[in-house]
């Protein structure tokens, strides 16, 4: 499953952190969603060698309610309006910035990750997926379906 993983648990344990601790493990399925859930906020690493993809962690945080901090490549905007529901970064130093500024003040006083919250919980609500097919895809299907059966 992750080719990799050992190498990253090795990298971990040799910068001997103090009072950070790191799991890694596999989950069910429908523990996914809980664990993303009961975190505060995402942090998404995801780049696109193409430049097309975009990252499906994102769209996972997003429906459990979970702000992002992302990293910025092409097309990363199609998905993450930064300021609103994410924060997009290009280097470690922003990422720590994004960091202590979203969590000063936590856990009760987190006023720009709560910002953020509400952004995704508000997008959540409004976009949901039978509203875009309503507005978006069914009408094209049909068109489409109107102009080949002539």
């Amino acid at each position: 499953k992750a080719p990799e993983r050992e190498k990253y648990e090795e990298q971990i344990k040799s910068l001997r952190l103090k009072r950070v601790a790191f799991r890694t493990m596999w989950l069910a399925a429908e523990d996914y969603p809980l664990l993303l859930g009961s975190a505060d906020l995402g942090v998404c690493l995801h780049t696109s060698s193409s430049g097309l993809d975009l990252p499906m962690k994102v769209v996972d945080m997003f429906g459990c309610g979970l702000p992002v901090c992302a990293v910025s490549f092409s097309c990363i905007e199609e998905l993450v309006k930064g300021g609103e529901s994410a924060l997009l970064f290009s280097s470690s130093f922003e990422l720590a910035d994004e960091l202590l500024m979203l969590l000063k003040g936590f856990p009760d006083q987190c006023d720009a990750l709560k910002s953020l919250k509400n952004g995704v919980l508000e997008r959540g609500s409004s976009a949901s997926w039978a509203n875009e097919w309503e507005e978006h895809a069914k009408p094209l299907i049909f068109e489409v379906i109107a102009k080949n059966c002539k």
